[in-house]
C-alpha cells in the first residue's frame, strides 16, 4: 500500500515540472526568433538602400537566416497549438520574404481572412505585396495603417507604380515623416523623375543631414548635381562615399573626368582595378580608355577600351570613345562607322552626332558635317574649353561653303576658350582676308604664327598680307620662309619673285617666274608679275640707253598682261599695268583709256605723272590730290606730290640710284625714267587653309539610371497565444519485464521490483 501512494506522488511531481520546463523553452526559443530578426532586417533593406541584391547572398546573412529558420521550427514545435494557424502563416511568411521568396510569402498571406483588428497583419501584407510589385493592393493595406512605416511605403508604392503626380502630391499633403532620411530621399527622387532637379536637389539635402550613412543619398545627389551642370559639387558628394563603397568610387572617377582631371580620375580606377573587387571592372576599364584619351595616351586609351568590350555590351559610351580614338588618328571612315552604329540604336545620343560630324568634316562632306553639328548642337559648351575644336571644326565647314558669317561666330567661339587656338585664328585672318580688312587678317596670322609655323601656306598667306601694305623688305624673311616649307606652293613662290624683284634681284626674279609660268602657265598672276619684271628690266636698259633692249621688254610686259587679261577678264587692274607700257611708248590716250578702265587711287597716281611727264601740271596736280584725298597717308603719294611741288625729282632719282648700300633700295625711284615714282600693282592669290584638327573630343559622360526608392522592411513575428491550464504531454517511462531464472531445468520464472 505504501509502495503505490509513493509511485502516484513521483508521477504527479514529474508532470508539473515537465509543464514548466516546456513552457520557458518556448518563451525562450521565440525571444531568440525575434532577436535574430532584429539582425536580419538591417542587412534586408541595406540590400534596397544600395540597390545590391547580393547582400542577401552574404555568408554572415544566410547563416543568420538559417539559426533563424532552425530556431521558429524548434519554437513551433514546441509551443504551436491550432489557434496559433494565423501567426504561425504570418511568421513563416516573413521567414520567406527575409529569403528572397517574397510570391510564396504574399501567396500564403493572401490565403488568411484578416480583419482590422489584426493592423500589424495586415501591414505585413502590404509588404509582401510591396516586394512583389502589387502596388495597388500594397496602397490598399496601408491606407488603414497606423504604424511608423504604413505611410512613406504608401508614397514609395505611387512611385514605383511611376504615378509621380500623385505621389508629389501625396507626399506634399502627408505628414508621414519617417526616422532616417527616407522619406526626403523618396521625395527628391520623385522630384528628379518630375524634371525638377533643384528640389530634388533639396530633398536629398535633407535626407542627408538626417543620415549621411545611406550611401544611395549622396549618389543620387550627385547624379542630379551633375545633370544640373554642378560637376564640382558632384565629385564632392562622389568622393565622401568612395572610400567605403566600390560603386561610388566608379561615380567619383567619372565625375573627375567630367571636370577634365583626367590624371586623378585614371588614378581611382587603378585603385578599383587592384582590388578582388569585379563587380564594376567593366565601368573601370571604359573609364581608364576614356582618362587615357584624356590625357593624349592614345594608344592606351585604344587597349582599355578593347578591354572594356570584352565585358560590358556595344554601349553608345564605349563605342563612342572607340570612334574618337579613330578620329584623333584621322581614321575618318573608321570613325563614322563607329558613331553611326551608336545611331542606328540609339538616335537621341548627342556625343555620337559630335563624333560623326567631325568624321563627315574630315571626309570633306562639309554639309553632312554640319547637319550633324546642328543635332548635337545642346552637346557644344561654349564655356568649356575642351571645345574649342569642335568650334574650329564647324567654323572651317561652314567656311568651306560659304558661310563667313557663321564660320567667323565659331572661330571667334574658339579663340575666347583658348587664346592659343592657331587654326582659329588663321580661320578669322581668311574671314578678315574675305571682307577685306587687311589690317584685323594681318594682325590674327601673325599672332597664329607665333603658335604654329610649320604650316607654309599661313606664311604665304602672311607674306601676301605685307605686299598689300608694300611691306616687301619684312616679306622677304616671310616668303622665305614659306618656300623653304613647301617649295612646290606656287603662291609662296610668286611671293618670293616679287621680293626678289622689289630686293633689286630683278635677273633672280626674272628666271623664277620664267620657271613658275612654264610650270603652270593658266595662272594669270604669274603672267602679271612676270610683266612687271620685265617692265622694270626695260627702265634699266632704258637708264643705259640701250633702247632696243628696253623696247624688247616693254612688248614682252604687254604681252604679259595681255596675256593676263585674257586668262582673268573680271581683274581689272591689269589695265593700269599696261597703261604704264603705253605712257613709256607715248602713247597717252591709250595710256589714259587704260588708266580709266581700272579707276582707283593707282590709276589717279599714274595718270598724275602721266601728265607730270608732258609738263600738264595742273592736271598733275588734280590728279594726285584727288589720289591723297582717297588715302591721304599714302608714301607714293606723298613722294609724288612733293616732287610735283619742288621739282626736283632728277636730283632724287639719281640720289636713291647710288644707294646701293641698302639690301632695299626703292626700285620704282631706282628704275624711274622721270623720277616719279610709277605704281604698278602686283598679283597673288591667297591659300585656302585647311588642317588635320587636333580633333580633340568631349568624353562620352557616364549615365546612370539606377534610379530607385527606398521602402521601409520592418517585418514583425506576432507571438503565439498564451495557453492557461494546459500541460504538455508527458513521456512516462515504460519498463520491461525482468525474469529471474532460479536453478534447475524446471525453474520458475517471475518479475523482480525495481527498487525506488
Amino acid at each position: 500500500m505504501v509502495i503505490h501512494s509513493y509511485k502516484f506522488r513521483s508521477l504527479i511531481l514529474l508532470l508539473l515540472f515537465s509543464a514548466f520546463f516546456c513552457q520557458k523553452a518556448a518563451a525562450q526559443d521565440f525571444g531568440e526568433c525575434q532577436k535574430l530578426l532584429k539582425e536580419l532586417l538591417p542587412v534586408f533593406n541595406q540590400s534596397f538602400e544600395d540597390n545590391n541584391p547580393q547582400l542577401l547572398k552574404a555568408e554572415d546573412y544566410q547563416r543568420t537566416l538559417h539559426k533563424l529558420q532552425a530556431a521558429y521550427l524548434k519554437f513551433n514545435k514546441e509551443a504551436y497549438s491550432v489557434e496559433d494557424s494565423v501567426q504561425r502563416m504570418n511568421n513563416e511568411a516573413v521567414i520567406l520574404a527575409l529569403s528572397g521568396n517574397y510570391s510564396k510569402a504574399l501567396h500564403i498571406m493572401e490565403s488568411l481572412s484578416l480583419s482590422e483588428a489584426e493592423p500589424q497583419l495586415q501591414y505585413n501584407r502590404g509588404l509582401f505585396n510591396l516586394l512583389s510589385r502589387r502596388y495597388p493592393a500594397a496602397r490598399n493595406d496601408f491606407s488603414t495603417s497606423s504604424l511608423s512605416g504604413a505611410r512613406l511605403n504608401m508614397l514609395v508604392a505611387y512611385a514605383k507604380q511611376k504615378q509621380y503626380v500623385e505621389a508629389s502630391d501625396f507626399g506634399n499633403s502627408s505628414s508621414g515623416k519617417h526616422p532616417g532620411g527616407k522619406w526626403n530621399y523618396n521625395l527628391g527622387m520623385i522630384h528628379k523623375f518630375n524634371g525638377n532637379l533643384a528640389e530634388g536637389v533639396d530633398e536629398m539635402t535633407s535626407a542627408i543631414r538626417q543620415k549621411d550613412e545611406v550611401m544611395a543619398y549622396r549618389l543620387q545627389r550627385g547624379d542630379m548635381l551633375m545633370k544640373n551642370g554642378n560637376e564640382k559639387k558632384a565629385v564632392k558628394d562622389f568622393e565622401k562615399v568612395a572610400r567605403k563603397h566600390s560603386k561610388a568610387q566608379i561615380r567619383y572617377a567619372n565625375a573627375l573626368l567630367s571636370i577634365n582631371q583626367f590624371a586623378e580620375a585614371r588614378a581611382v580606377f587603378e585603385k578599383y582595378l587592384e582590388t578582388s573587387e569585379r563587380t564594376f571592372r567593366g565601368e573601370a576599364y571604359l573609364g581608364m580608355a576614356h582618362a587615357n584619351y584624356g590625357l593624349n595616351n592614345i594608344g592606351e586609351a585604344l587597349r582599355y577600351y578593347r578591354l572594356a568590350s570584352t565585358m560590358k555590351r556595344e554601349t553608345p559610351a564605349l563605342l563612342s570613345g572607340i570612334g574618337n580614338v579613330h578620329l584623333s588618328r584621322h581614321e575618318y571612315q573608321f570613325a563614322f562607322n563607329q558613331f553611326d552604329r551608336v545611331l542606328k540604336k540609339d538616335t537621341s545620343y548627342l556625343p555620337a552626332y559630335l563624333g560623326r560630324a567631325v568624321a563627315y568634316y574630315g571626309m570633306g562632306k562639309y554639309d553632312m558635317a554640319l547637319k550633324d553639328f546642328k543635332k548635337a548642337e545642346k552637346a557644344m559648351d561654349e564655356n568649356n574649353k575642351f571645345h574649342a575644336d569642335l568650334f574650329v571644326t564647324r567654323g572651317f565647314a561652314s567656311y568651306y561653303l560659304n558661310k563667313g558669317n557663321d564660320a567667323q561666330q565659331d572661330f571667334a567661339r574658339a579663340i575666347r576658350l583658348d587664346g592659343t587656338r592657331y587654326e582659329a585664328l588663321a580661320g578669322m585672318s581668311s574671314i578678315m582676308i574675305d571682307q577685306k580688312k587687311y589690317s584685323d587678317a594681318g594682325q590674327f596670322l601673325a599672332k597664329a604664327l607665333q603658335y604654329e609655323q610649320t604650316y607654309d601656306k599661313m606664311w604665304s598667306n602672311y607674306g601676301n598680307l605685307l605686299l598689300h601694305f608694300d611691306m616687301f623688305k619684312k616679306g622677304y624673311q616671310v616668303f622665305k620662309k614659306a618656300v623653304a616649307l613647301n617649295p612646290e606652293n606656287v603662291n609662296a613662290q610668286n611671293g618670293w619673285g616679287v621680293v626678289l624683284l622689289e630686293n633689286d634681284q630683278l635677273d633672280n626674279s626674272m628666271a623664277l617666274f620664267d620657271s613658275l609660268i612654264k610650270e603652270r602657265p593658266e595662272l594669270p598672276f604669274l603672267h602679271n608679275n612676270h610683266g612687271i619684271i620685265q617692265a622694270y628690266i626695260g627702265n634699266r636698259h632704258e637708264q643705259k640707253h640701250e633702247v632696243n633692249e628696253a623696247n624688247g621688254r616693254y612688248e614682252g610686259a604687254f604681252a604679259d598682261f595681255k596675256k593676263a587679261m585674257e586668262v582673268a577678264p573680271a581683274r581689272k587692274f591689269y589695265n593700269v599695268n599696261q597703261g604704264n607700257v603705253y605712257r613709256y611708248w607715248q602713247q597717252y590716250d591709250e595710256a589714259k583709256l587704260s588708266y580709266q578702265t581700272y579707276q582707283d587711287k593707282s590709276s589717279l597716281n599714274n595718270t598724275a605723272i602721266m601728265f607730270a611727264g608732258r609738263e600738264m601740271l595742273r592736271d598733275a596736280k588734280y590728279y594726285l590730290g584727288v589720289a591723297i584725298q582717297i588715302d591721304s597717308l599714302h608714301r607714293v603719294f606723298q613722294y609724288n606730290m612733293t616732287i610735283l611741288v619742288k621739282g626736283k625729282q632728277k636730283e632724287m632719282m639719281k640720289l636713291v640710284a647710288s644707294n646701293d648700300n641698302s639690301p632695299f633700295s626703292d626700285i620704282a625711284i631706282k628704275y624711274s625714267r622721270d623720277g616719279f615714282v610709277t605704281i604698278y600693282l602686283y598679283d597673288y592669290e591667297y591659300d585656302k587653309l585647311s588642317f588635320p584638327g587636333r580633333h580633340f573630343m568631349p568624353l562620352p559622360a557616364a549615365e546612370y539610371n539606377e534610379d530607385y526608392f527606398i521602402p521601409e522592411y520592418d517585418f514583425k513575428f506576432v507571438p503565439y497565444s498564451k495557453k492557461k491550464n494546459k500541460s504538455a504531454k508527458v513521456k512516462t517511462a515504460r519498463y520491461k519485464s525482468q525474469k529471474v531464472r532460479m536453478p534447475g531445468r524446471k525453474g520458475r520464472s517471475g518479475t523482480k521490483c525495481p527498487i525506488f
